[in-house]
């Protein structure tokens, strides 16, 4: 996140260098004592070491020199002392010497230098080189009272409690930027001047295609143009406030503008803006205050920018009193100087709120309300005015969720979500629901049944754990004309306080349920089903909008809806997928129906979606099983590409292991407060997703009751080859390479029984053979690569199977060793040679149950019965589709009179078995 906006300001860095003055080239100049003056010689630069010609430095620092060559001898007399140095030509041969010294005069070319250190050791002073600009610097170390700009001209009265921040490398100066430091230390004043000339001019004239405006008007535009530092600042802080908290660190930063002033500055209008930032992670926070002036000036062709920084509280009226004398000290040629104090430091609320910080602390009578209305949800609440707005997403009427954060570790949310089930039991279906996690400490639970002003709530609290990090959780439930209402408060590694804790249970008090809005608004849209008969679901979507088959796998559709007028900030998208899990629905919603983006993408096949998990954030998630047949409901904020902040809904519908999807997420440029600001587009989005349903269609029934899961093109795929090559033929699986889409399918049961290389195009019902490797060729070629895979074993026999492109393998350790027999998949994937062969364990049910047993008990220390789920065939459901690769199974064990359910991961391609997860039994119950 952070990389893509540092980018972006980067690329305005670039943009903005083309205005600056190039000093290339440029003659040398001197600030000392008060005056400017021009050099005649050059700085000289030896291994980053800087010398200056003597005789030109005793005409400007009022000394006198003699200087004797042939000795190596140079005298200075500054009026009181007359000082003899021993000189040396400069020789960098010896530079690395042990004791030698540069700090002494060196002769170049016949001449004498006086190096930097040398001259600031001499006359006690601090000496300074912007070598871009040409500027060098002799500042008195001592009561520097005023600074000239060489490059920039301005003046500056240096107040006798600040001072110029001269730390650095000699050559580290730059007087574009020029940095002062409260005595104090409590906070930093930076003066930046950004100088323009016709070049710059013209450069805007040709990025803005306007070539008539006044020149005026051109130096206006870059300077809004300069202000895009400023919002690019905005939006990275605004990404780490929303979706921080992601990474092993916990680290979240966030920004807040107090006041955004327009002021008169040194004669000229300039913008005034005084903001905070907090940068937070589980260790210590840091929040810091900070003032930026920006005063263009169009009659010097400049933007001078200052900024004052320091943390948080430090505007006290001591430091405010510092700050204006700091202003009114800058003084700029021909510009009126500038003797009033700053609009924004005269408001004494806002400097009090920006004292108090982001997240100020809860105080017991000075807090004030605000209310917080939801017309779309028929609701109300009061909540502290301290509270900063956080995540919200309400696209959808049927879910929805806003969100206040508290401070670093605590925020507030309301979760509201349609319900058509019976009050009572959704309420106990959501605890239950959330008791039975295994991410819940058990002993840790504490529900019950409360009335708060007039309405009944039922409450759980608990704590929850995400790897070693813990969060303590209240819910307050409550139901209102068929909604289901969740006031929440989540307090982050530390339970909350008791302050906290008062407000939160003030915000539940305070909720009201309003009449809902009349809605006046019409549309005449038309609708299109979509009707899938294959698989049994559909949807329908605007006529106007278009449908798209954006298929990326031959076993699998997906569908994208797209609106003409929001084609780049609207994308919905319907995905078949399939579960490489085996469990019961109940046991499938336990795993899957929480909030856990990354899930089911680990554990199915195609399934897509179009976030990620470490800028994601889930926000509210509905279960529900009925008639077996699972149903998951999310609201998603995530940063999408180009770290753009996306408000997204999902629907996942699960039956007979396949997973059915529905994906929407919209720009966040497109609502206001989580919502849609365009309602026609909001009618249309809410018309599609309410009609994404499943179907028993003829098809579909006639489909489920011949045990036909596969995907309609490649049973068109086999129906045409069975055409072909005879009635008999099977087309055993099929995928799509990744490559160039072409298609790769084995046909069994048939003479030229093998694996094909396709391109296909199913639109048009035609295809084309590109490649053919036969099964008995790669049975055979199988062969060899088994043998080389054993070779440390005795083998008895090979026995292959071309209709099942499997190999069966019996050997023994030795001679009088037991013999075993390993079978496996023959995999057949194209290369740039023709085709390679891969090999994957094809396990009967009491093999794997028995790699499942040997692997529990190795892993366990200890002797495991194990029970697999009933009808358990994964093996032969996977190798349908070719996928030999991961997949899973929750199998039960029981061991040590304990028990629980495992998570398993079966790799065939590597023959092995290994633990994802577990749930003891007392936490399923």
């Amino acid at each position: 996140m952070k990389k893509i906006l540092l980018l972006f300001i980067i690329l305005i860095s670039i943009v903005m260098l083309s205005f600056s003055v190039t000093f290339a080239g440029t003659n040398l100049n001197l600030y000392y004592n008060g005056k400017i003056h021009a050099l005649k010689s050059t700085v000289v630069n030896k291994n980053d070491k800087y010398y200056l010609e003597a005789d030109e430095m005793a005409q400007i620092l009022g000394v006198k020199l003699k200087g004797d060559l042939s000795n190596q001898i140079l005298t200075i007399d500054d009026g009181k002392t007359t000082s003899t140095y021993s000189a040396r030509p400069l020789d960098y041969s010896i530079a690395a010497v042990k004791n030698y010294n540069p700090n002494i005069p060196q002769i170049i070319n016949q001449k004498f230098y006086l190096p930097f250190e040398f001259i600031e050791e001499k006359f006690n002073l601090t000496v300074k080189y912007d070598e871009e600009s040409g500027s060098i610097y002799f500042l008195e170390n001592e009561n520097l009272k005023t600074f000239k700009n060489i490059t920039h001209g301005y003046l500056l009265n240096i107040p006798s409690q600040i001072s110029i921040d001269l730390s650095g490398s000699h050559n580290a100066f730059n007087d574009n930027s020029v940095v002062l430091v409260d005595n104090n230390g409590e906070f930093s004043y930076t003066i930046t001047c950004d100088k323009l000339d016709a070049t710059s001019i013209a450069g805007m004239r040709l990025i803005l295609n306007d070539f008539t405006s006044p020149d005026e008007e051109i130096f206006n535009a870059i300077s809004d143009y300069a202000k895009s530092y400023f919002r690019a600042m905005q939006a990275l802080y605004k990404n780490e406030f929303l979706f921080g908290g992601t990474d092993a660190a916990l680290s979240e930063s966030n920004m807040k503008i107090f006041a955004d002033y327009t002021d008169i500055l040194y004669g000229q209008p300039s913008d005034v803006v005084l903001y905070n930032t907090i940068k937070s992670d589980r260790l210590f926070s840091i929040e810091e205050t900070h003032i930026m002036i920006t005063v263009p000036i169009y009659s010097k062709m400049s933007i001078y920018t200052i900024n004052i920084a320091g943390k948080r509280g430090f505007l006290t009226s001591e430091n405010i009193v510092k700050i204006n004398e700091l202003v009114n000290a800058l003084k700029i040629p021909d510009l009126p100087n500038n003797k009033n104090s700053l609009k924004i430091l005269n408001d004494k609320k806002t400097v009090k709120d920006a004292n108090l910080g982001i997240y100020p602390a809860l105080s017991g009578g000075n807090i004030e309300y605000i209310e917080y209305q939801n017309p779309q949800q028929n609701y109300k609440i009061q909540y502290p005015s301290s509270f900063v707005p956080y995540l919200q997403n309400s696209i959808i009427e049927s879910l929805d969720y806003t969100s206040f954060k508290i401070d670093y570790n605590n925020y507030v949310s309301i979760s509201v979500e349609t319900i058509q089930d019976d009050p009572d039991t959704c309420i106990k279906n959501k605890l239950n629901f959330i008791k039975s996690s295994p991410s819940v400490k058990t002993d840790s639970v504490e529900e019950g049944k409360t009335s708060l002003s007039g309405k009944t709530f039922h409450y759980i609290k608990y704590e929850t754990k995400d790897v070693s990090d813990s969060y303590f959780i209240q819910d307050y439930y409550t139901i209102y004309n068929s909604r289901l209402y969740k006031i929440e408060l989540n307090s982050k590694l530390i339970k909350p306080s008791e302050a906290i804790a008062n407000e939160f249970l003030k915000i539940v008090k305070s909720i009201e349920f309003t009449k809902p809005e009349a809605n006046n608004f019409s549309t005449e849209t038309g609708f299109k089903k979509f009707l899938n008969e294959y698989e049994g679901y559909s949807f329908s979507y605007p006529e106007s909008w278009e449908l798209k088959n954006t298929s990326t796998d031959i076993n699998f559709d997906r569908f994208s809806i797209v609106c003409p007028e929001y084609s780049g900030p609207l994308d919905i998208c319907i995905n078949e997928s399939e579960f490489l899990i085996d469990a019961s629905a109940g046991e499938l919603l336990r795993l899957f129906g929480g909030n856990n983006a990354e899930l089911l993408t680990n554990y199915a096949a195609n399934y897509y979606a179009p976030y990620g998990t470490k800028n994601t954030k889930i926000l509210n998630t509905s279960a529900k099983i009925e008639n077996d047949i699972i149903y998951i409901y999310r609201l998603i904020n995530f940063l999408g590409e180009g770290q753009r902040h996306k408000l997204g809904y999902s629907v996942d519908i699960i039956r007979d292991g396949k997973i059915y999807s529905l994906f929407l997420s919209v720009s966040d440029y497109l609502c206001t407060d989580g919502s849609l600001a365009d309602k026609e587009l909001s009618k249309a989005i809410n018309t599609i997703v309410n009609s994404f349903t499943l179907e028993e269609t003829e098809e579909y029934l006639k489909r489920k009751s011949a045990g036909e899961t596969r995907n309609q093109k490649v049973v068109f795929l086999e129906n045409c080859f069975k055409l072909i090559l005879g009635r008999s033929t099977t087309l055993t699986h099929a995928k799509t390479l990744n490559s160039n889409d072409d298609i790769l399918i084995q046909l069994s049961n048939c003479k030229e029984a093998g694996t094909y290389r396709l391109k296909f195009d199913y639109e048009n019902k035609n295809f084309e053979i590109i490649s053919v490797i036969l099964q008995k060729d790669a049975v055979k070629s199988s062969e060899p690569k088994l043998k080389e895979m054993y070779g440390s074993k005795l083998i008895h026999r090979i026995t292959p199977d071309y209709d099942n492109m499997t190999v069966t393998i019996r050997y023994s350790d030795g001679i009088d060793m037991p013999v075993l027999e390993k079978s496996y998949f023959i995999d057949v994937l194209p290369s740039e040679d023709g085709f390679d062969i891969f090999l994957a364990r094809n396990y009967t049910y009491s093999e794997l149950k028995s790699k499942c047993t040997s692997y529990l008990e190795n892993y366990l220390l200890t002797n495991v019965e194990v029970q697999f789920p009933k009808e358990y065939n994964q093996p032969v459901k996977y190798s349908s589709k070719g996928r030999y690769e991961a997949h899973f199974i929750n199998v039960f064990a029981r061991y040590s009179n304990k028990s629980g359910y495992f998570l398993l991961k079966i790799d065939p391609m590597a023959d092995s078995v290994s633990a994802i997860g577990f749930v003891p039994t007392d936490e399923t119950k």
